[in-house]
């Protein structure tokens, strides 16, 4: 066999050729298989006594070891990667959203207190102004007192003659938007192809020389 013993190699069909082993993490025996163990060693699984793994590259794509420009550290026989991704709350960038205000021509009730104060003495001023309150009558001509009230209503005034200006304040109390819900998960591998990828379990023997 012309092959380095230990070196993966790519096939275009999806059976094993001799001398190779399917790199799908298998676990094989040291004693049968000791010139491969001293190759790889348990980089990728095993005991160490008894067995060790084959590297699994099923569903995986091989990278060098080592750190690129401005990357992430990769250590060898380290696998890394995942299939699908949920983002979290900290993943995302802060953002804002509108509250909706009570805006003009929405409708508002509102529970208003309205106090009318009079007087009991007999009246002082002959005309309404901003300083006089209802007072009670004059005396009439018998000695009786005009009287300015009555317990039975049967007359509206102006809309105007009691005027009412209320001025709400609206404060939003522990008010709290959120996210309603989980983000679901999304898919993460790159455009790629499917293959048989093998490693030669019997061959030449690699020397560091």
């Amino acid at each position: 066999m012309d092959s380095y013993m230990a070196s993966i190699m790519t096939f275009a069909f999806n059976w094993t050729p001799m001398y190779f082993a399917q790199c799908n993490g298998a676990t094989l025996q040291i004693q049968q298989n000791s010139a491969l163990y001293a190759l790889i060693g348990v980089v990728f699984g095993g005991n160490g006594s008894t067995n060790f793994m084959l590297p699994n590259l099923q569903g995986r794509t091989p990278v060098h070891y080592g750190t690129a420009a401005g990357g992430t550290a990769r250590a060898f026989g380290i696998p890394f990667g995942q299939d699908n991704m949920t983002l979290t709350q900290t993943q995302l960038p802060t953002h804002g959203h509108t509250l909706q205000e009570v805006q003009a021509g929405q409708t508002v009730t509102t529970t208003t207190a309205v106090t009318v104060n009079a007087g009991d003495a007999q009246g002082t001023v002959n005309k309404p102004q901003n300083t006089a309150y209802w007072a009670k009558g004059w005396d009439a001509a018998d000695s009786s007192v005009l009287s300015n009230y009555t317990n039975t209503k049967n007359v509206t005034m102006a809309s105007d003659a009691v005027q009412v200006t209320v001025t709400p304040t609206f404060r939003a109390t522990n008010l709290a938007i959120g996210a309603a819900g989980a983000g679901a998960a999304f898919p993460l591998p790159q455009p790629s192809l499917a293959l048989n990828f093998c490693i030669c379990t019997a061959g030449i023997f690699p020397s560091r020389t």
